[in-house]
């Protein structure tokens, strides 16, 4: 029995990219260089290992598939609407910029118009796929520079349909005319807008039904079924795959089983993208790669600097600090996996020859695989870059010197900013905001706060918000490098200033603190404080003894939290303070089951341990209530005991009663 031959390929890739994979993450590199590796190792160029090459890159593009699903999950209509900007502007000029950049040296090269168009194409898109997914695993994809990064990449995203139309029509003998791919791209943009439509309409109608059945097989078919029904739908209409699975995701994700779908469909999009990058490194001839070695490195040098040149030129036409252009321009200068596509039609009309062709795909390789480290080290080479140019902060819209003393300066206008300038605003204590995004800015002064555009990372723009003078700083922004930045800034020019720092990081709680920072405020900590204080007060501990337990673990930074010895003291006292007697009171409605009802009936002592002190009714006071004393409907019962007992207690006393808390 000969079983499932691609079985037998997937085992072979499996078996060498696990292995390389540990072997690259101890080291501390990148799973995706890994996987590229094992592409080229195992792929027909290289020991041949694996025949069936077309199939892989079959599964592959599910893998890609899955991966923009999950992405859109992550990514609401609102959030979408909200960078329009940076899509639109952002997107068209990088691509324009791009695309008549690569032609103008390519004609100058000797080539002809419409392979310099086609270089144009290939070379102006990025990944989405890696640069996607590096930002929302560091959690930046909701920061300014993410931001700009999505916006950019979407429209890149959107417009390879315009490319592959084009491509068509140039290799088209017959000469498609432009009426013919304007006529085509109206079609497929209408099929789309329909597309969108009915799925916006039907899928959460069809989850709420689905989860109603508490079928967990059928929960997760109805997953795939949408995704790779809505992907398919929409390569119907001329558009890629990738882009019809993000249209579900994102269209679902305004639901409230967005996050349920993402817990299912991870463990499959990594499986499934892992063989994309593979696959990719299995087109790769190893012999011509190691024949052009050096020309292949100057290429992909030169596609990385001009694609990062142009980025920063588009980031500062849109207004962003360059130290935030910076990051974008190092994270989108690679060559993107759409690109593939682009190559393979190209290659199919002859357009490339088989030396083009390898040269960009083993550039596109290369700058791949240097993507994830010049992305964990963006922040860190804006800096530098910056430095090294002699930049000055934009301080266009800033006052030369605010008159402000004893003023709070609010980084961020986000959700935590607006919050907190609203207080301020009702309470008339003086404030300044800074943001690096125009829109927050303008909103900000709508609001009816004095705010700005600008880089609070840079001293002159911290000197000119009179951050010499104020009483606090208060650091919201979703930036790690640039909040560390910030308050090492602030306390340098003025070691009074009170720092307060929201972070996302837990691991950034120390280096904040050694920085200068007062209070470091992490979220996950916090929602740990909120949990706790709930289950504490619903075992009835007395408000005041976890408002204080609250307040001891924000004076100390949260080192309750991030030392286990600590907690382990603290929860001990907690415990003794647990088995103290309190009192507590119910009152009784109509419809309790004690209503009616005697003490010695209910026997609250005897079941509970508890002892009842006194019943209050139409204002008196019965204390030391006798056995034969009868529950009454309006009654506050009065009673003492343990936590445990109290607790007990109040199940028994609330039976049947009507919406008691």
């Amino acid at each position: 029995m000969e079983g499932i031959p691609l079985l037998k390929d997937i085992v072979i890739l499996m078996a060498v990219s696990v292995p390389i994979s540990v072997l690259l993450t101890r080291l501390g590199l990148p799973t995706i260089l890994g996987f590229l590796l094992t592409g080229v190792i195992i792929g027909p160029y290289g020991f041949g290992l694996v025949t069936r090459v077309e199939e892989v890159e079959v599964l592959a593009q599910i893998g890609v598939v899955l991966l923009l699903f999950t992405i859109g999950l992550e990514f609401s209509v609102t959030r979408m609407l909200n960078i329009k900007r940076e899509a639109m502007l952002g997107g068209g000029l990088q691509l324009f910029f791009t695309i008549a950049l690569v032609w103008f040296f390519a004609t100058g090269m000797g080539m002809s118009f419409s392979v310099a168009l086609i270089l144009g194409f290939i070379i102006s898109l990025s990944s989405s796929a890696i640069v996607l997914k590096l930002l929302v695993d560091s959690g930046e994809v909701g920061s300014s520079h993410g931001n700009l990064s999505v916006g950019i990449l979407l429209f890149q995203d959107i417009c390879v349909v315009v490319m592959v139309m084009v491509i068509h029509a140039l290799g088209d003998t017959a000469g498609t005319t432009p009426l013919a791919v304007a006529k085509g791209l109206a079609i497929a943009f209408a099929a789309v807008f329909l597309i969108v439509t009915g799925v916006a309409y039907l899928v959460p109608r069809v989850f709420h039904e689905v989860v109603k059945l508490r079928n967990r097989e059928v929960f997760i078919l109805t997953i795939v079924l949408v995704c790779l029904g809505t992907a398919w739908l929409t390569s119907l209409a001329g558009l890629s795959l990738a882009i019809g699975a993000f249209i579900a995701g994102l269209v679902i994700s305004e639901s409230e089983y967005s996050n349920q779908i993402v817990v299912e469909v991870l463990p499959f999009r990594d499986t499934f993208s892992s063989l994309f990058f593979i696959s990719i490194g299995m087109l790769l001839e190893l012999s011509y790669f190691a024949g052009h070695v050096l020309e292949l490195l100057l290429i992909a040098g030169a596609i990385l600097a001009v694609k990062a040149l142009i980025v920063i030129g588009v980031g500062q036409i849109l207004k962003y600090p360059l130290r935030l252009s910076i990051m974008v321009a190092v994270s989108l200068a690679q060559i993107g996996e759409f690109s593939f596509i682009l190559l393979n039609i190209s290659s199919d009309y002859g357009f490339l020859t088989r030396e083009i062709y390898q040269s960009l795909l083993a550039a596109t390789i290369i700058t791949m695989a240097i993507t994830p480290f010049i992305f964990q080290r963006s922040s860190d080479i804006a800096f530098r870059i910056a430095h090294l140019l002699g930049v000055r902060a934009s301080t266009r819209g800033l006052p030369q010197k605010t008159h402000l003393a004893n003023h709070v300066i609010i980084v961020g206008y986000g959700l935590n900013g607006r919050n907190l300038a609203r207080v301020l605003k009702e309470t008339s204590i003086e404030h300044l905001i800074i943001d690096v995004n125009s829109d927050r800015v303008r909103m900000a002064r709508r609001d009816g706060h004095r705010a700005y555009f600008g880089d609070a990372t840079h001293p002159l723009i911290l000197q000119r918000m009179g951050a010499d003078k104020a009483k606090m700083l208060v650091i919201g922004i979703n930036d790690p490098v640039g909040t560390r930045r910030g308050v090492k800034t602030a306390r340098e020019l003025n070691p009074n200033l009170t720092i307060i720092v929201r972070t996302h990081y837990i691991e950034d709680v120390e280096e904040l603190y050694r920085l200068g920072a007062n209070q470091v405020i992490p979220e996950e900590f916090e929602t740990s404080v909120e949990i706790f204080s709930r289950v504490l007060k619903d075992y009835r501990v007395p408000g005041n003894i976890i408002q204080n337990q609250i307040d001891l673990i924000r004076q100390e930074g949260y080192v309750m939290l991030r030392t286990p010895s600590i907690t382990g003291e603290r929860l001990a006292s907690l415990a003794s303070i647990l088995e103290t007697s309190v009192m507590d009171t119910f009152f009784v409605q109509e419809g309790c089951y004690v209503a009616g009802r005697t003490l010695e009936q209910l026997d609250l002592t005897g079941k509970t341990g508890i002892t009842v002190v006194a019943v209050i009714r139409k204002g008196k006071a019965h204390t030391n209530p006798p056995g034969d004393f009868a529950i009454a409907v309006g009654d506050m019962v009065v009673v003492l005991g343990s936590h445990a007992e109290l607790n007990n207690a109040m199940k028994i006393l609330s039976e049947k009663c009507p919406l008691v808390e």
